[in-house]
């Protein structure tokens, strides 16, 4: 399931083009065959889609996110996130997440059923959920630009930082922004052979 949402567009005439910043960030959380993690999420997705693309919902919507993700923060389990704030990269990027992720989904009625919606999943266990959050933004992310010690990079503090600065973003600054939950339905799983093969080489074990 996915919900992409685009603010802040009115130009700003008198401070001339914004510098663009990426920040995209994805966990993958223990839910020991249980669906109720995905679908508490789905729903906060859903209400977003429905809402009036403004401020004050944005903000509403960032803090119930920040709140789900802090609530499971023990279960917690592989990780992956990234920054950047070259003006020539960041488009790319938030584009590349956001493709690979929504090729991997089922999109439509008709792929939304019993079977494994795609090929970089080998069951329908129901032992993770994943949940990845892409932005494009004005200005930077500080609690990203705090993290500057590799050693730091994948561990769970670090990630507790970056979740709970979500709601310290000022939705006027949001060029683009991408929320996503992988498996995309009831029916579908990740098991833990799905995590550790092809398609999620990328995510590091948190600790």
């Amino acid at each position: 399931m996915a919900q992409q949402g685009f603010m802040g567009r009115l130009r700003r005439w008198f401070s001339g083009p914004s510098d663009t910043y990426f920040f995209g960030l994805q966990i993958a959380i223990k839910c020991f065959g249980e669906d109720t993690v995905r679908a508490r999420f789905a729903h906060v997705l859903e209400d977003e889609r429905q809402a009036d693309e403004d401020v004050q919902e944005k903000h509403r919507f960032l803090r119930r996110f920040m709140a789900l993700l802090d609530e499971n923060a023990l279960f917690w389990t592989y990780g992956y996130w990234d920054y950047l704030d070259d003006p020539e990269a960041t488009t790319a990027e938030f584009n590349s997440w956001a493709n690979d992720i929504e090729g991997s989904m089922a999109a439509v009625e008709e792929e939304l059923g019993t079977q494994v919606d795609d090929v970089r999943r080998t069951s329908s266990r129901k032992d993770y959920v994943v949940v990845t959050l892409i932005f494009l933004l004005d200005q930077p992310y500080a609690p990203a630009e705090a993290i500057t010690h590799e050693d730091a990079y994948f561990l769970k503090e670090t990630f507790s930082a970056l979740v709970r600065g979500l709601t310290s973003i000022d939705p006027r600054t949001i060029q683009a922004d991408g929320a996503y939950i992988v498996p995309g339905n009831a029916a579908d799983g990740l098991s833990e052979d799905d995590l550790l093969g092809p398609g999620w080489e990328y995510l590091r074990l948190l600790l």
